[in-house]
């Protein structure tokens, strides 16, 4: 598709970056009529994704190098390239939480107030990404004869091999997670317990992806599954285990008492 956005002399914008960039813009916005909205300062919001961003990357493209360490052993200095894409949604998740974890117990707040509060521009934030992703060609799918395949030919492309219909499974990703966006933005003020919508999230995210992975192009690693969906599997049945252990409880769902 497009990899690179323009050229300007010796500097290059990459897509991807610019991708990344407009994901956490619009996450500012987001976190901050959010904070406003359950009673918090709007300035949290810079530090909430300030860590969000710190976090994510770094944990997104530690999973990345670690998985192709063989790419970057002729060349180290290209792990910090991470405007040319590289980046592992799980590993992410799992280094952004930890950074949000931190700055939330560093400020003593509540942690399923901030939880929801992120939970939408997770799903935003992957769309966007995914979009990235589409124009750099990375995450791209298996080979199909579909109608609506795309097939990518730019030689600074990811995708492999050029040349063939491929399914388009970066814009399966947008479109899911525009539709979780719409399902919690449409519930965040019915839900009355705190860090639900985290959790309705982490299934919904988890239940999607793992169905999309069946049409990336992921090696498998065990049962005819990847690790991705591994991953997914996992979040599914932590979401919902969360869900309805917790909050669906008889109790909770008569008190509307949260985390």
């Amino acid at each position: 598709m497009l990899p690179v956005l323009f050229q300007v002399g010796p500097i290059t914008v990459y897509t991807y970056g610019v991708a990344i960039a407009l994901a956490f813009l619009i996450s500012l916005f987001i976190v901050m009529h959010e904070s406003k909205r359950k009673g918090f300062n709007p300035d949290f919001a810079y530090d909430l994704v300030l860590f969000a961003m710190v976090g994510g990357i770094a944990g997104a493209r530690l999973v990345y190098v670690v998985d192709h360490l063989h790419d970057f052993a002729a060349n180290p200095a290209q792990i910090f390239a991470i405007w040319q894409g590289g980046l592992v949604f799980y590993g992410g998740l799992i280094g952004g939480t930890l950074a949000v974890l931190g700055l939330v117990k560093m400020k003593k707040m509540p942690v399923g107030k901030v939880a929801d509060i992120v939970a939408p521009c997770l799903a935003i934030g992957s769309a966007v990404g995914r979009l990235g992703c589409f124009s750099n060609g990375c995450c791209y799918g298996r080979a199909t004869s579909l109608p609506w395949a795309i097939t990518f030919n730019n030689p600074l492309s990811a995708a492999q091999p050029l040349g063939v219909p491929l399914h388009p499974t970066q814009l399966y990703e947008a479109g899911y997670n525009i539709l979780i966006l719409g399902v919690l933005w449409f519930s965040r003020k019915k839900v009355k317990s705190d860090g639900l919508l985290f959790w309705l999230y982490i299934a919904l995210y988890g239940l999607s992806r793992f169905i999309v992975e069946f049409f990336r192009a992921n090696p498998d690693v065990i049962l005819g599954l990847s690790a991705s969906q591994l991953f997914s599997a996992f979040m599914l049945v932590a979401g919902l285990i969360v869900i309805f252990a917790y909050y669906l409880r008889p109790a909770n769902v008569t008190a509307g008492r949260g985390v």
